[in-house]
């Protein structure tokens, strides 16, 4: 009787080790961002909402959310740059993506505040692919802090 029971324990645990596990196999990856609405100029002290359009690449990739990369321009220390990536997951198991959807998605980034006044120019790079070495391929838009000095007409000189 002892065996029987030490030989069904043993079975046991052998069938509960099994690897062949079906279960979903999540993986990340980046969406393209193709277009981003910001405004035309920042003024310190305010927040800001903006948004983002990215095409994922196809309908079975999900949005998780935005990854964000900030630091000062090394070659002009008046810009803060912004770098924006849309991170999506999807299962790995799936071998056909039979799911049905739209690709490209709208998200809004929500309360971008301007507090410091070190900077007069943000610069931000949202990430549209990876090239051939692997490094990024970005949208840069260049936003100033203070609304930009209007331009003033040429003075008419045939009076």
């Amino acid at each position: 009787m002892k065996r029987i029971a030490l030989l069904m324990i043993l079975a046991v645990s052998i069938y509960s080790c099994d690897t062949d596990d079906d279960g979903p196999n999540v993986n990340y990856d980046f969406a393209e961002i193709t277009e981003a609405d910001l405004p035309e100029f920042f003024e310190i002290g305010e927040s800001y909402d903006f948004e983002v359009t990215y095409e994922l690449s196809n309908a079975c990739n999900q949005f998780v959310t935005f990854d964000f990369d900030q630091y000062e321009d090394e070659e002009n220390d008046s810009t803060f740059v912004i770098e924006v990536a849309a991170l999506t997951s999807y299962d790995a198991n799936l071998t056909e993506c039979t799911e049905e959807g739209e690709l490209s998605e709208t998200r809004t980034i929500r309360d971008l505040n301007i507090s410091s006044e070190d900077y007069n120019n943000y610069q931000f790079k949202f990430l549209t692919g990876v090239d051939e070495n692997e490094d990024g391929e970005f949208l840069i838009i260049d936003v100033p802090v203070g609304e930009p000095e209007p331009e003033t007409p040429e003075e008419n000189t045939n009076e």
